[in-house]
């Protein structure tokens, strides 16, 4: 068994924002410094202290450039820790994968797209038992919801006391939209499968509060309790040793 992996766009984009916020925290001092130096060579040659017209519209434009900097910096501060959250749920999945790679064969970061319909799974686990898709979230916490609502609630609290509330888009439906994408990759090809998915939330400080009825989605929460569920799987219908193989050269094409 064997572990393929696909090259993950959101490291690309991780290094970018980096160097854009590098860029926007730095700015608005380089143009502080910029104006006072332009403001010390006008006071210089002008010693009565007159202000021209032209002195005031520089501190407008040089403080609303201050102040979009310091915007943009915020904005891509909070895309960047989106993004590095993820990669961090990324590598405890693929830390847990690796435990059971003996069983399964292993595909990380997999776009998959059936016509129009596009999307890229976190991880997908292949072997007799059965096929298993799953979805890695780093949220902490508490999160509430059901697999119908289109949304989640997630409660963060700090050490001050003080709980903010936000959404997050229901990670069942995403999941169940992966599954019903690869169920048609798999189906075009003669091949109609069982698939399980699971929605791992791998952030150690999560805690979930959640109306679940759907069959073959499961949400675990911590890597011990992934480990727990994976190392007692068996598929309610076995893949034969025939469609493994099939289903094996469909997925390595695809990474």
């Amino acid at each position: 068994m064997k572990i393929y992996k696909s090259r993950n766009p959101n490291k690309l984009k991780i290094g970018a924002l980096f160097v854009m916020q590098v860029i926007f925290g730095v700015l608005p001092a380089v143009l502080f410094i910029i104006f006072a130096i332009d403001y010390m060579t006008f006071s210089a040659d002008n010693p009565e202290g007159a202000t021209t017209f032209t002195n005031y519209i520089g501190a407008y434009i040089s403080a609303a450039a201050i102040v979009l900097c310091a915007i943009a910096y915020f904005i891509l501060g909070r895309r960047y820790n989106v993004l590095l959250s993820g990669i961090k749920g990324e590598k405890s999945l693929e830390k847990i994968a690796r435990k059971h790679r003996n069983e399964f064969d292993i595909f990380l970061n997999c776009p998959i797209q059936y016509k129009r319909n596009r999307s890229e799974v976190d991880m997908i686990m292949l072997g007799k038992k059965g096929l298993i898709i799953i979805e890695v979230k780093n949220h902490s916490g508490t999160v509430t919801g059901s697999d119908t609502d289109d949304k989640w609630t997630q409660y963060k609290h700090y050490r001050d006391g003080k709980t903010t509330e936000g959404e997050m888009k229901n990670p069942i439906k995403q999941i169940t939209r992966q599954r019903d994408i690869l169920k048609s990759i798999l189906h075009a090809q003669g091949i109609d499968i069982w698939i399980d998915s699971i929605v791992y939330f791998s952030n150690p400080l999560i805690r979930l509060k959640l109306s679940l009825k759907s069959k073959s989605s499961y949400v675990c929460a911590g890597e011990k309790e992934l480990e727990k569920l994976l190392a007692g799987y068996s598929s309610p219908k076995p893949i034969s040793p025939e469609n493994v193989k099939k289903i094996k050269e469909i997925l390595r094409s695809l990474v």
